[in-house]
Formats: C-alpha cells, structure tokens, sequence
C-alpha cells in the first residue's frame, strides 16, 4: 500500500525552498507573486538566441521578425547615401522608432560598441567587448556586434487558470524549441520557472535507479560479514543468509512506509526525498549488525554452557534485546532527535528532508523490534532444533566409541578455532598495546588537537553558496545558459525590481515627487545605470500629459544631428528627477486608462494595476486614489559586478567560482542587496515598497545558514547528550560521547572547506543526519570501557580494559562502517551536486567516528587512567599471555562478570 501511494503521488518542487524561514526575501518574493499572479502562479518565459557559427545577432537572417525590417530601411538609405531618417535610430542602449524612445539593454547582450559613436563612459566600460573586423562602411547603428538577443515574455494569472495550465504552457514552449524548432541559425536556450523545476525533478529522479545499486553493495557486504563471522564460530547456516538479506530489505521497506505516511500527512514529494533511500539503508542497517553479532555471541555462550533455560527461544531473543536493545534505541532517538532539530532550524526543503529522514528512522526501528526479531526468533528455533540433533548424534557417537573403544573426535573440533581465535586475540592485543601506551597515546592527542585546530581554521574559510545550477543534472540546457547568462547578461545588466504596493494620491504633487526621488536614489547607487535603464511609467505618463505636436517636431529636429553623426547621448538621474518634477502637477489618474491605451504606451498595463471606482471605499473615494499599485526596473552595472561574473556574481548564481579570494566579493554582492534593501527601507513606510531580485532567496543565506547550522547542530548535541544519560546513566560516558559528537561534526565541516563542498542547506542537512549518526560508536566505546573498569576495578590494567572493550565494538564498527562508505558511493554514479554532498559528508562521518571510537577515545581514556593512578596502575595481568587468556575470545567472556547496578560505583 506504501509503495502504491509512493508511485501514485506527484512530485513538485520548489526553486525558492532552500531560502530559510524568516528570510527577508520570502517576503519579497511574496509581494512578486501576488503582484503578477494574484490568482495564481504567473506565466513569464525568457528566450534566449544566438548565432550557430558564433557571429553577430545582428543579420538579417538571425535576428528574423525582431529588428529585421528597421535594419534593413536603415542600411538601404546608408548604401544608398542618403541621409538616415530620425524617425528611425537603431542605436544602443537607446533607440528611437517613429519618435518613441526604447531601450535595448535588457535584450542585446554580448555588445561591441563603435567607441567613436558613444559619448558615455559607462556604456563602454559596462560592454562586454567582442572584438570583430567586419565593419559597415557607414554606421547604422553603434553596434558593431551582439552576441545574444533575450526576449521576455510574460502573462497574468487570469480568471479561471489553474497552476497546472500554466506549467503545461511553459513546458510546451520548452518541448517546442527542443524538438520541433529547427534552425540552421540560431540556438535558443527556454528559461521558466517551470522548466527550473522539472529540471531539478529530474535530477532527484535520477537517484532512484542507484538505490538498487547502493541495495546489491549493502546487500554483498551484508552476507560477506555475516557469513565469514559465522564460519569463525561455527554457527554457519543458510539461515544466516536471510538474516542478512533481511537487514538489507528493512531499512528499504521502512523508508517506503515512512514516505507515504509522510505525503498521506500532506507534506509534499520533493527531489531531495529521493536520497533518503540510500541514507536509511546505510545507517540504519547498523542496528541489524549489533543485533546479529549479539545473537551470535549469546548462541555460542549457550552452547559452551548448555542447559535447560538458554536452550529456549524466548531467553536467548531476552539476552540480544537487553544486550543491544539499548543501543539499538539510543542509535534510533540520537537520529530522529537530530532530524527533529533540524526540521525546526532551516528551510522548507531541508524541513521535508529532516521529516522524511526522521520517519524512515522511526519505521526501521519498529521493523527491527518486530519483523527482524520475529524473523530472528523462527531461524533460532530451526538453529536449536539443529544444536539438539547435533548433540544426540555426539552422544551417540561417544556411546559408540565407548563401546568400541576407539577415540572419537566430534566434527567440530576446537583446536583448529582454538588456534584462530587465539591469532585474532593476540592482533587485538598488539593493537591496544600500542594504544596503550603512554608516548603512543600522547602523540594520539597531540594529532588530535592539531586535526581540531586544522578544522576550525577550515571552518572560518568555508564558503556561503547555494545557486539553482547545483540542483542540475549534468545534461540539463540550462547548464549551458546559465553560463550564457554568467557572462553576458548578469555583470552586464542586473535588474532590481521595486514594487509599490501604496501609491496614494499622485495627483498631490509633493507626494510624487516623493516617489520622484525614491526612483531617483535607487538609480544613483554605485554602479547604477541611471535613467536610461529604468523604467517607470510615470515619466512615461507625465509626457503624455503634455504631448505637443510642435515641441515634438522640433526635439525630433534636434536629434537628427546626433543621429547624423551616430552620438548617443544619456541624460543624467538629476535631470531627469528635475524634468519629472516639473511636469507633477499634469499628472491625473483619470487619464490612466487612455495612456495605457495607445499602442506606444500600452506595454505600460502590465507595469500597473488600476482599481475599479465602484469598489473603491468611501475613504478611498475622498483620498481620490485609483492607482492600486504598480511598479519600476532599474539597473546597475560597474566593474565590480563584472568581477562578480568571474568570481562572486558566478560563485552565487552558478557554480564555476566557489572558494578562495572570491568569498570576499560574494559577500559584496549581499551588501549590494542590503543597499538595494536600505534605500527601498527609506520609503517603505510611505509607499509599502519592497525590491525583488530572482536570486535574493539564495543571498539571504549568507547570514542565515551559519547561524543556522550551529543551531541545528548545538541543538542536536543537547538532545544527544540527554539521550544518553537516560539509557547510560553515566556521566563520564555521556560526556565522551558528546565531546565526541562536537569534535566530529567540527571536523566534518572543517574539513569540507578543503574538499569543495559550500556551506548551503544541502550540506547543512547532510550535516544533521551525520550528527544524529556520529553518536553510537563514541557513546559505545566510552560506556563499554566504564563497563570494563566495573568489571576488573578501577585500578585495573588500562591495557585490560581497553582490550574486553574493544572487542565488543571493533567488529560491528568497521563492518558497519566500510559497509555504509559503499552504500553512499553508489551515490557517484549520479554526477549532481547533492549526491556528492553527501557522500563526502557521510564518508567523513564514518571515517571520523570509526577515528574517535577506535583511536581517538582510546587514548585518552588510557591516558586519564594513567594520570589520575600516576601511571601506576595495579597490573592485574602479570604477563603478556595471561593477558591474551584473558580476552573474550568469541564474545562469550565479555558478560560473565557484568554486574547488575553499576551506576553507583566509582570511576
């Protein structure tokens, strides 16, 4: 049923959903939505041309129905010599059809200027420059070349369009230049909203088909570790096979379950879920591993010590539950309270990860106490109705050797495992030898803080980055256009988009003029363009006002010489706030609706909305106030936005610069939107202004996801720390354990700043789901070797105690480990930027955890034995071999002289 309701349940993304909770762009975002579609989602699609062969855009035959018959009557009369007409001035960034002005900055791209022709410095300097021989021998324009030509399309949310109409639109526009729009010209790149998504669904859907993968290498070393521990006690059997495959289709089976509970719930299915199969898989098969080595140490005590009670099914399923039963939970708790930390501390996306993440861990731990125990309790009764056979087929062969007199020797003789057993306990002696020692254990810690020192210097040069480029698959078009727009478009012309959503009262000139001059000190910030990129219809609307035929003729006249000579000339933001404010008392809303009329001005309807008199309220009707809202564009250019095509603009956007010098000027490119946002602060008491820009969700980040992570992380190590206390009860293994957790998360993330790996919310949930699971092994190792000094004395041999504690946890720990590292890397035949995340995260969990509890805590548990006895300690192994004697050779010893109340005794 879980898996029916998984395929049976659409998948939807959300671009903005990694911007975090609270951020100042979900406001602004929302102000956009609710301006373009305020019964739904909008409809806006970009075209992007260029020329096949690499040339310029501005031929005939590539530039088709756009400028092709204004290029033509322009280069007759320019072979012809006569003189070019004013009516017509196809110049950049300005040019003029039949005396209407209109700028081509937001469509040409890729411009070589004819520097002769120009008068302003910053349309040159602001360029991007191509170098090209072919020259006309009269200009016709001041263009000498184009790389790209952009054309935006867009549409209201009308009456009666559902979401889906919309997206199916878009998606066809994209389905029609893909496949049937062939052309021996151009290449045209499609950009939407719609088309971003379906291609970030793609990318998490390409995950799925490597689950099998990551299953079969789960699955191999699965088997591999079961069955070769099994023939190292005696216990082989096919059954232990299907234990094994058992621990390989639970945490699968549990995921399944959890996320159909999960969108039954109402949370919807995004890309990022498409991970959690392998993530479940790889950690929560760990439980499986302690609850096999358990159920083969208890099976191997029963029968070295055979008798009527542990020769039942219910004592020995007891002895593995309350052996590993513990663990088992504190494992499972750890990662659901971590998972439920981080849900609460980032973003929509990573709220779905954690929620999903923390269900599946819930369900696993459900099937592993129900459906793995009851699994484990048939085979058991199969394995004792085999001991039992066994052992009458010994005792009648003694019989039989009694009565013949000829020496029988059983088929399991002991001598030969006697012998492997014995070579396995002198490794692990060797081993926790050279632990144990007092300069090897000091040189361990001297590592250690150099290795923690190395991760914090990392933390402080990690990079802040999060673009949609990472969210791509590697054969997504919109990999290549974003680069297209990395270098024409975005250093060249970045717009900021105002929107006002309290006018007032215009037609009260101080308060336009007002509004004049908030206009005015957003175009003269540093690196402004100024008037000529700004739209805003009032300007538009106040020449309206004041049309006059005579008065146009002659300024029609006056440009003819410039023209003639092909100069542009830019008015300045300060004359034209003074012209502007000159013509404010002409304005009148009444006329709104004819301007908005005329063909010149009609593209003007989409920048305003108008309010019906008839349900405008009685205060509004005395206020005269039938302008609803409305909005402007400017934009800005400057060397250092071009700086940030090469480095930090492209580090934020897309993903070819992301470490190094360029943190400094991407951290620039947020200041620039915190002066966007401070100018608009201004104002925004007066008019309800707010600026939007498509990538201000990802920049917000900057400030956001440090604080964020620490959070989520101190947050989770708090929720740890009391977990352990409850089932350990100690707080010296509680102390470990958490100083463990922060040193490991530490060096994760010190040590990803060396790795290429940003600090973004994909990381940030890689890095709560390897807090949750960076808690067993220290906790194990730092509870067992307490257990140890119960059980020997505190004063004990440290080498002792080391030695019975490493012996329950070594095994379970490198093959959970080594097998987890081969589940993840199935993740790398899928070459997208989460997967990668998250291999070399849950790579560096591992190796870190296995690090600490086998090398790491060690140390300097032997250590602090030896400081507070004055390295001295009473030896109660006299030698060597006694020692090795006293080992738990296959984990039957190690339990013997547990003692029941341990937590009142003395360390």
């Amino acid at each position: 049923m879980a898996q029916a309701k998984l395929a049976f349940t659409p998948q939807r993304d959300d671009i903005y959903g990694y911007s975090p909770y609270g951020a100042r762009a979900r406001t602004e975002l929302q102000r956009y939505e609710e301006f373009f579609g305020h019964t739904g989602q909008d409809m806006a699609i970009g075209i992007f041309a260029l020329a096949k062969d690499g040339g310029t855009m501005l031929r005939s035959n590539h530039l088709k129905e756009m400028i092709d018959h204004g290029f033509e009557i322009q280069s007759t009369l320019a072979e012809n010599n006569q003189p070019l007409t004013p009516r017509m001035n196809l110049r950049y960034p300005i040019s003029k059809m039949f005396g209407r002005e209109f700028s081509l900055q937001n469509n040409f791209f890729g411009i070589d200027l004819d520097n002769d022709t120009v008068n302003s410095s910053n349309v040159v300097s602001n360029s991007t420059m191509l170098s090209k021989n072919n020259r006309a021998k009269k200009h016709v324009t001041n263009m000498n070349y184009v790389k790209m030509v952009v054309l935006t399309f867009r549409a209201e949310h009308q009456i009666g369009w559902e979401d889906a109409d919309v997206k199916n639109f878009e998606m066809k526009v994209v389905e029609f230049f893909k496949k049937d729009y062939h052309s021996k010209n151009l290449d045209i790149y499609v950009l939407s909203r719609t088309y971003v998504e379906e291609e970030v669904k793609r990318a998490g859907q390409s995950l799925i088909p490597y689950v099998a993968v990551g299953f079969v290498i789960m699955l191999f070393c699965s088997v591999l570790g079961v069955v070769c521990r099994a023939y190292y006690l005696k216990q082989h059997s096919r059954s232990k096979i299907l234990l094994a495959l058992a621990s390989c289709i639970l945490p699968l089976l549990a995921c399944g379950t959890a996320l159909a509970l999960m969108t039954t719930l109402g949370f919807r299915f995004s890309s990022i879920l498409c991970v959690i199969p392998l993530l479940v898989l790889a950690i929560g098969i760990d439980s499986s591993y302690l609850m096999i080595h358990e159920w083969q140490r208890i099976i191997q005590q029963c029968r070295d010590n055979p008798s009527e009670e542990n020769g039942q099914i219910g004592y020995r399923i007891a002895e593995v539950l309350s052996e590993v039963g513990p663990a088992i939970m504190i494992s499972a708790l750890t990662n659901m309270l971590a998972d439920a930390v981080g849900a609460f501390t980032s973003s929509p996306e990573i709220t779905l990860l954690c929620v999903g993440n923390l269900l599946s861990m819930g369900v696993v731990f459900i099937y592993q106490m129900t459906f793995y125990v009851g699994l484990m309790s048939l085979i058991g009764k199969q394995e004792i109705k085999m001991e039992q056979t066994k052992q009458k087929e010994i005792e009648a062969a003694k019989n039989v050797e009694a009565a013949n007199q000829v020496h029988f020797t059983p088929h399991n003789s002991k001598p030969a495992k006697k012998e492997v057993t014995e070579e396995i306990s002198k490794t692990m002696w060797t081993y926790v030898s050279l632990i144990a020692n007092k300069f090897v254990a000091a040189f361990i810690i001297f590592l250690y803080f150099a290795y923690v020192l190395f991760s914090v210097y990392g933390i402080t040069q990690i990079n802040i980055h999060l673009s949609t480029q990472k969210l791509f698959p590697q054969d997504s078009p919109l990999l290549a256009l974003d680069k297209l727009r990395i270098k024409y478009q975005v250093p060249h012309f970045t717009m900021a988009t105002v929107f006002i959503n309290n006018p007032g009262n215009f037609s009260n000139p101080a308060r336009l003029q007002r509004m004049n001059e908030f206009v005015g000190d957003m175009e003269q910030l540093p690196g402004g363009w100024g008037p000529v990129a700004t739209k805003y219809f009032v300007r538009d609307f106040l020449q309206f006002e004041n049309i006059d035929v005579e008065n146009l003729e002659v300024a029609n006249d006056e440009t003819t010489t410039d023209i003639q000579s092909n100069i542009t000339i830019l008015p300045s933001a300060s004359e034209v706030l003074k012209e502007t404010n000159a013509l404010a008392p002409l304005y009148n809303d009444d006329d709104l609706p004819s301007f908005i009329s005329w063909p010149e001005y009609s593209f003007w309807s989409g920048f305003i909305r108008l309010k019906n008199e008839s349900t405008m309220t009685i205060e509004e009707k005395k206020n005269d106030s039938k302008l609803e809202k409305f909005f402007f564009t400017t934009a800005y250019h400057g060397k250092e936005l071009s700086k940030y095509n090469d480095s930090k603009l492209e580090k934020f956007f897309f993903t070819t610069a992301y470490h190094g010098k360029e943190l400094s000027k991407y951290v620039k490119l947020g200041n620039a939107l915190n002066r966007w946002r401070s100018v608009v602060d201004k104002y925004a008491t007066e008019f309800d202004a707010t600026v939007f820009h498509e990538e201000a969700v990802f920049l917000d980040l900057i400030n956001n996801i440090p604080i964020d992570t620490m959070q989520a992380v101190c947050g989770a190590v708090i929720c740890i720390g009391f977990v352990c206390y409850i089932f350990l009860n100690s707080w010296f293994a509680v102390t470990i354990a958490t100083a463990s957790v922060l040193s490991i998360c530490t060096g994760i993330l010190g040590l990803i700043s060396w790795w290429n790996v940003d600090l973004d919310p994909i990381s940030m949930a890689a890095m709560i789901i390897c807090v949750g699971s960076s808690c067993d092994l220290p906790a194990h190792t730092s509870f067992h070797y307490y257990l140890a000094t119960v059980r020997e004395g505190p004063r004990s041999d440290p080498k002792v105690k080391l030695a019975n504690c490493l012996s329950t946890i070594a095994f379970p720990a490198v093959q959970a480990g080594i097998s987890m590292i081969l589940c993840v890397c199935a993740l790398l035949f899928v070459n997208i930027y989460m997967s990668i995340v998250f291999v070399k995260m849950m790579f560096l969990c591992v190796v870190l955890c296995n690090l600490h509890a086998l090398v790491i805590i060690p140390a300097f548990l032997v250590m602090f034995d030896y400081i507070r006895f004055g390295f001295n300690p009473k030896k109660i192994n006299p030698s060597e071999d006694a020692s090795i004697d006293s080992l738990p050779h296959s984990d039957s010893d190690a339990k013997e002289a547990s003692t029941k109340n341990i937590t009142n005794i003395p360390i």
